[in-house]
């Protein structure tokens, strides 16, 4: 491929797309400026109503066009982070305009916020999504993470990849991560080990693409470990093990039949979905059984057949009026209460946990837990009864004020150029090996609200030693041969492609 066709490949933001996005970002940060300058209570309404609407669709707009222009951008954090940054910061802010006064008052009782601090918020908001824009821009403007191997590195046998991360994850999951999680073992998993649990769940992707090659046995093995992984995920009552697995179907027909317009179309069911069914389910069954996981299925099939009208009636009557749905989008009281403690000059320590990334935790027992949504909570009420979630950008401010949101949202812009250009060049060379980094720079781009150095530093940190160890003792074992080579050709040339050169999302 010629330096102007790989040119056009990686260019996962057009240029019209940034030019909209950056020009809205910088009018609504002057906008919140004067409003919150001018003291105006209408006007404060007016812009908390209105800008967090505004830049939510315009990053959908944006998610939608880097896809639309280059399908392979999919396969890349930018998308997905736009697509939930719109999400936490786009819809989750208007809960304090249009929600109901009970959904309100319900979320008052974490921190309560006034007009400005709301406005303080958005502003933050906006703030923070320029400084990653702008980091990922300049990233790829100097073209970080290029290599110029991408179109020569050999393919690799997506069979003998999902047997591998079989091989690797089943043992981990159901020998000690699930007893770990049920609460039937007394140890603290590792997460390094835990970590390894994930590769049962990956092999879905590489399954995929082995299935539509009519590998034998690998379709019947697909839908037997789709099933299990939800069955397991149901079972911890874990959302977002769920949420995964159905991500990694989604990615596994897109890799083998790709088509925009019918992943957003079930993606829409599945978030319905999710908002009416899975997450009033899960709810319902933890205060059913008292505890955060079920701890065998007899125990799942009892919650759900009690389920059903009683069940929503019984969570209805817990919060009435309260929109729950939308209340877990909503970050202004966790982001106001961290503003507030830097600008008080209590800031927060979550940064300074940066060093235990690198030390395992069999090396250190007392080593912290690296998440710290419960220590965070005690903060805000005095209690450790939940995890409450901020977001990376309101961390930082937490941790440094305005400075530090902006170079902790250029580094995020920077890590998603770095990898998402990465993941462009091993699915094009149809490296499936290297799902585990791929999968972790989409979770990175629809994890906005997550803690910023288990996830960012130690997360991806984790998986990058993980696929140099695989890269560096199993990429020759699942080197595809030269005659599967063929036979997965006349595959791909008898279903549709992705479209390398921008124009549709089908060729």
């Amino acid at each position: 491929m010629g330096s102007d066709q790989q040119a056009s490949t990686v260019q996962v933001l057009p240029t019209a797309a940034a030019v909209v996005l950056i020009g809205s970002l910088l009018g609504a940060a002057t906008l919140c400026a004067l409003v919150l300058s001018s003291d105006d209570a209408a006007a404060m309404r007016f812009a908390n109503g209105t800008l967090p609407a505004l830049l939510g669709g315009v990053c959908l707009w944006c998610g939608y066009a880097s896809v639309r222009n280059k399908p392979l951008a999919l396969w890349t954090p930018l998308p997905w982070f736009f697509a939930a940054w719109a999400a936490y910061y786009g819809l989750g802010p208007l809960v304090y305009v249009y929600g109901t006064p009970e959904t309100v008052a319900y979320m008052d009782t974490l921190y309560p916020l006034d007009g400005r601090a709301l406005l303080r918020t958005n502003l933050l908001n906006a703030v923070g999504l320029s400084a990653v824009v702008s980091g990922f821009a300049l990233a790829y403007r100097v073209r970080l993470g290029a290599t110029s191997r991408a179109e020569t590195a050999p393919a690799h046998s997506a069979w003998r990849v999902a047997l591998l991360f079989l091989a690797l994850g089943v043992p981990v999951k159901y020998l000690f991560e699930l007893p770990y999680v049920l609460g039937l073992s007394s140890y603290v998993l590792p997460g390094s080990v835990q970590y390894l649990g994930t590769f049962s769940g990956l092999a879905i992707l590489p399954l995929s693409v082995a299935a539509a090659e009519h590998r034998r046995g690998a379709r019947l093995l697909l839908w037997g470990l789709i099933a299990a992984e939800v069955i397991v995920g149901f079972v911890m009552l874990a959302k977002l093990h769920i949420i995964k697995t159905v991500l990694l179907v989604f990615l596994g027909q897109y890799a083998v039949r790709p088509n925009l317009k019918r992943l957003i179309a079930t993606g829409l069911l599945v978030a319905v979905a999710y908002v009416a069914v899975l997450s009033p389910f899960v709810n319902y069954t933890r205060i059913l059984l008292g505890r955060a996981s079920a701890q065998d299925l007899a125990e799942l099939i009892t919650a759900a057949g009690s389920y059903g009208v009683a069940g929503r009636e019984t969570l209805a009557d817990l919060l009435p009026g309260v929109q729950g749905w939308w209340s877990r989008l909503a970050y202004p009281n966790a982001q106001a209460f961290a503003m507030d403690q830097y600008d008080q000059g209590k800031p927060g320590w979550t940064f300074g946990m940066v060093g235990y990334v690198f030390v395992p935790r069999f090396l250190r027992e007392d080593k912290p837990i690296m998440t710290p949504g419960v220590d965070f909570t005690y903060l805000i009420k005095g209690t450790d009864t939940s995890s409450t979630g901020l977001g990376f950008v309101g961390e930082a401010y937490w941790n440094g004020g305005w400075l530090l949101v902006v170079l902790v949202g250029g580094f995020v812009g920077l890590l998603f150029a770095v990898i998402g250009r990465f993941s462009l060049n091993a699915i094009r060379s149809r490296q499936w090996l290297y799902v585990p980094l791929i999968f972790q720079a989409i979770y990175l781009g629809l994890r906005p609200d997550d803690w910023f150095v288990p996830a960012y530093i130690g997360g991806v940190l984790q998986v990058v030693i993980v696929t140099l160890i695989l890269h560096a003792g199993l990429a020759a074992m699942v080197r595809r041969r030269k005659d599967a080579d063929a036979v997965a050709r006349r595959v791909s040339d008898s279903r549709p492609t992705l479209s390398l050169h921008g124009g549709g999302d089908v060729s």
